[in-house]
């Protein structure tokens, strides 16, 4: 029975931990910050074009 409950409670901080980041990601989203952590330099960065502030440069021009 204490494998159970235990199993539970650790499942339960693992779902807790990645609502968390779901939630911080979607709030992020929503305040205009872009996801890709290349530091502002997309051209080093491995999703290049595909980051935030080089799409809203694109659609500006």
């Amino acid at each position: 029975m204490k494998s159970i409950i235990l199993t539970v409670v650790l499942a339960a901080v693992i779902a807790a931990a990645l609502a968390a980041v779901i939630i911080k990601m979607i709030m992020d989203k929503k305040k205009g910050k872009h996801s890709c952590s290349c530091g502002g330099s997309c051209g080093a960065c491995p999703v290049g074009c595909s980051c935030g502030t080089n799409q809203t440069k694109k659609q500006t021009k």
